[in-house]
């Protein structure tokens, strides 16, 4: 009979719960940690295993490496315990009055267990009112996957997150980049401006100066020409700003001046990747159709494009931007 190497699940969890009541007992411990005057025993080989930052200081020649205490700075001595706790038994408690203090001392102590069981539970808690602050937050410790998955969420709930107040402190820089996303999912570009406007209104004084730069980012042009005549015409901010009304003329001719959208065509006139289910009452004439074809489902039809305008028959007109495809009532759009 050939040998055979046996592993028991249980080994390695028996050995940290060994070690785990060895250093609440402060038996065989050969390092104390010093948090805020509170003093936390602990074994060097158990620390440099799970951690880099421990590792670096008990191997290398740092003047901490034999020293029986080692004061570690930056964080507070509940976080210290919370920490050494995951060190010894794999779990960490992380709460939502905790998690701002714990995962950038996860990430001092270079503990990659604590700090992406951190960024599960920012990414769990993600709401309008706070995915732009969880965001930043995870910009700041490089966090970057939870970094994106804040972006993504504020850009699907883009017309609630901007009625929150994380959205009205925002620095001009940080509105930009957020209403000139491609990606931002609106059923219009109606809470687009909306979100400008009420961002001004709030420091009017500091503000009133940016909405040209900003409003350079709302494509009016894909806003029904009622919302314009009578919104935007009326909205004293942009009536007070030639630079505004100029963009407002641009909506107003494309919408008028229908021969001449193909000359037209750049940001302001690309629906978003997010909206593709809004709708344009008008097209131009270049377009070029493709023959339906039957099927148990219904007629199919496709239309390929010169600029971004589609039209199947019996649909209604769509735009959709660069790269796209979608379907809509069983009519194909392709670009």
């Amino acid at each position: 009979m050939a040998p055979k190497d046996i592993m028991t699940n249980s080994h390695a969890k028996s050995i940290l719960n060994a070690m785990n009541s060895l250093r609440k007992s402060n038996t065989l411990c050969d390092v104390t940690l010093r948090v805020e005057q509170k003093n936390f025993p602990a074994h060097r080989i158990v620390l440099a295993a799970c951690s880099d930052y421990f590792c670096a200081m008990f191997t290398s020649e740092l003047s901490e490496k034999d020293k029986p205490y080692v004061d570690i700075q930056g964080l507070t001595a509940s976080t210290m315990e919370i920490l050494l706790d995951f060190v010894y038994t794999e779990t960490v408690h992380v709460t939502v009055e905790n998690v701002q203090e714990l995962l950038p001392a996860a990430c001092l102590l270079q503990l990659k267990g604590v700090k992406q069981a951190c960024c599960e539970f920012l990414e769990s808690q993600l709401d309008p009112s706070n995915c732009l602050g969880i965001r930043d937050f995870a910009e700041t410790h490089n966090c970057v996957d939870l970094m994106l998955a804040a972006e993504v969420f504020s850009q699907k709930h883009f017309p609630d997150v901007v009625q929150h107040e994380e959205f009205i402190l925002l620095s001009q820089e940080e509105v930009e980049k957020l209403i000139k996303c491609d990606e931002i999912q609106v059923a219009s570009e109606e809470p687009v401006f909306e979100a400008v406007i009420n961002w001004v209104k709030h420091s009017k004084k500091e503000r009133e100066a940016s909405l040209p730069e900003l409003l350079q980012y709302v494509r009016m042009p894909l806003l029904t020409p009622r919302y314009i005549t009578d919104v935007i015409d009326t909205e004293p901010f942009i009536r007070c700003s030639l630079q505004c009304r100029d963009l407002v003329d641009e909506a107003k001719k494309f919408h008028l001046r229908p021969e001449l959208r193909s000359q037209m065509q750049g940001p302001r006139t690309r629906a978003r990747l997010g909206a593709v289910d809004q709708w344009s009452s008008t097209f131009p004439a270049q377009w070029t159709g493709r023959g339906g074809s039957s099927s148990s489902g219904g007629g199919k039809g496709m239309v390929l494009r010169t600029h971004s305008f589609y039209k199947c028959s019996r649909v209604r007109t769509c735009m959709l931007p660069s790269r796209a495809a979608a379907r809509q009532r069983n009519a194909y759009f392709v670009n």
